[in-house]
């Protein structure tokens, strides 16, 4: 769902993984509305849809950002690439097969929604992982998005962070009913990352365009929260599927 966190949680986990001397790479999959440049302070002179119109090749449009973290900015306010045909989204997703001895880890950042470049940038993925707050809206766009996923792509397991909660206890329960939800209706096996608390300094973060992760005065609580976050990512096993993927060339 829009507004619940996905670009933030997705470049806070990047760069945290670049900070412990990993190489990361971010797509910003949002071909229409990306702000991931944005919260990373990133001045970009190319994006995606310059790849898919064919002035630049994609090496032209990586940009190193914090910690060497590398960036594959989306477009943003252009309307001729937020709905692009299947083609396209397989062109985007083989353009990068080069990185794969470069790289230990690509995070992919969806658009909201369960739209057809959502589904399939998500299907391509080792995992998927859903952004959760603790509302109804939430509960119903993040569970279509899974049906959708289950039902067309047969990914049966999926990861979720619950964000914006109050406490621990909040954040599990709000896991717990949504999962009860899922499993009464579809055949899909959640799996717990963590949670993130409704914090000023991710507010204040996104607002100054400095990822809170770099803040050398971070929070015990808040840097414990990331960290499990971060663990529980890396120790996911793949999911392999028939899927088009990254890097499966």
């Amino acid at each position: 769902k829009g507004g619940v966190g996905k670009t933030s949680i997705a470049i806070n986990s990047a760069l945290k993984l670049a900070l412990d001397k990993k190489r990361v790479a971010l797509l910003d999959a949002d071909f229409g509305l990306a702000n991931a440049h944005i919260m990373l302070d990133q001045r970009v002179d190319a994006n995606v849809s310059d790849f898919l119109d064919g002035s630049k090749d994609i090496d032209a449009i990586i940009y190193n950002c914090f910690a060497d973290l590398k960036l594959i900015p989306g477009g943003s306010g252009i309307l001729d690439i937020m709905n692009i045909d299947s083609q396209k989204r397989w062109e985007v997703v083989r353009s990068i097969d080069h990185l794969k001895d470069s790289l230990d880890y690509l995070f992919v950042d969806t658009p909201a929604g369960a739209s057809d470049s959502s589904i399939e940038f998500a299907a391509a993925c080792d995992n998927t992982v859903i952004i959760l707050v603790g509302e109804p809206t939430s509960f119903m766009d993040a569970y279509a998005f899974i049906k959708a996923l289950n039902l067309e792509k047969g990914i049966n397991k999926v990861s979720v962070i619950v964000n914006l909660a109050e406490n621990k206890a909040v954040a599990e329960d709000s896991f717990e009913r949504f999962q009860k939800i899922c499993v009464k209706f579809l055949d899909i096996e959640l799996n717990f990352l963590g949670w993130l608390p409704n914090s000023k300094v991710i507010s204040n973060s996104i607002i100054s365009r400095k990822p809170y992760i770099l803040n050398k005065k971070l929070d015990g609580n808040l840097i414990a929260r990331v960290d499990q976050i971060v663990n529980n990512l890396v120790d996911l096993k793949p999911f392999k599927s028939s899927n088009v993927s990254f890097f499966s060339s």
